[in-house]
This record gives C-alpha cells, structure tokens and sequence, in this order.
C-alpha cells in the first residue's frame, strides 16, 4: 500500500493498535487511537520497519491529543466510517 493509500485509509478512523509490549494505560498493550492525521510514513533504517508519525485523540486515556510513531504491523484493525463515528459519539458524550 502506497503511503497515500494507508493514510486516507486510516485518517479520521479509530484504528485498534497492538503495543509490542504493555502501555502505560492498558496491561494487554491493545490501544485504540482515533488517527487525526499522518505526518509521515517511513522505514527504520536499523529493522526496516515501515513506521508512522501520527496525530491521534487516545480514547484509552480520555481523548486526549497526542503525536505518536506506530508501527504499521502493529495496527490490526481500522473501523469503517459508521462505527468510528458511533464510538466518537460516545467518548464526547
């Protein structure tokens, strides 16, 4: 997938992402992150992992705004239109 391509696929989508380890919110190290937007899209230069830098709302920690680097293995569900506006409604009400 080109970079375009995954960053109109997951921008403005709830995206379920798997830490590789525990998170400071969540034991399991499964988050979910609304993905306001996609600043880059890259690979490591040590693993060759490709990587994103993204700005997010985490609705494990309230909504709040935070700019994260996330792995692209490590995002194992983006949520449709519908339900991401469903669960958006629900974090602000």
């Amino acid at each position: 997938m080109t970079p375009s391509q995954l960053a109109k696929k997951i921008t403005n989508r709830v995206i379920e992402y798997h830490n590789e380890g525990k998170s400071s919110i969540k034991n399991d190290g499964i988050r979910k992150f609304l993905v306001e937007e996609v600043q880059a899209d890259a690979f490591s230069s040590v693993e060759n992992r490709r990587y994103l830098k993204v700005k997010t709302r985490d609705l494990d920690d309230g909504g709040k705004s935070k700019y994260r680097t996330i792995h692209v293995a490590g995002i194992a569900k983006v949520d449709g239109k519908i339900k991401t506006a469903a669960r958006m409604v629900k974090t602000v009400f």
